[in-house]
């Protein structure tokens, strides 16, 4: 597959995909698996959603993912994820991305 800028990648599909990032300090891993056992399903099939990834990290769990956008990204997280998460994790952050390729 061929991005707009003749490099081999995943095509864009009108905005800027994003990844983001969101590190949830002192979270154990236990409870990580636990929102995410319950939230995986809705998020495969949420529009606009292509990729999760989660590390543990600094005492935490840092999760990144890759997202058509930002606005589809909250859609979903704001209705599913962020009710479950404990007070004062920090929002997450998100930067565009230029190209990405995958195998």
């Amino acid at each position: 597959m061929m991005s707009p800028s003749g490099i081999p990648g995943r095509e864009r599909k009108g905005a800027m995909t994003v990844l983001k990032q969101h590190h949830a300090a002192g979270m154990p891993a236990e409870v990580y698996d636990q929102v995410a056992a319950g939230v995986m399903p809705s998020q495969s099939a949420a529009d606009g959603f292509v990729a999760h990834y989660a590390i543990v990290e600094d005492g935490g769990i840092t999760v990144i993912e890759i997202w058509d956008s930002i606005a589809q990204h909250d859609a979903w997280f704001n209705e599913v994820v962020k009710p479950q998460l404990p007070p004062g994790t920090p929002d997450p952050t998100f930067a565009e991305l230029r190209n990405s390729n995958v195998k």
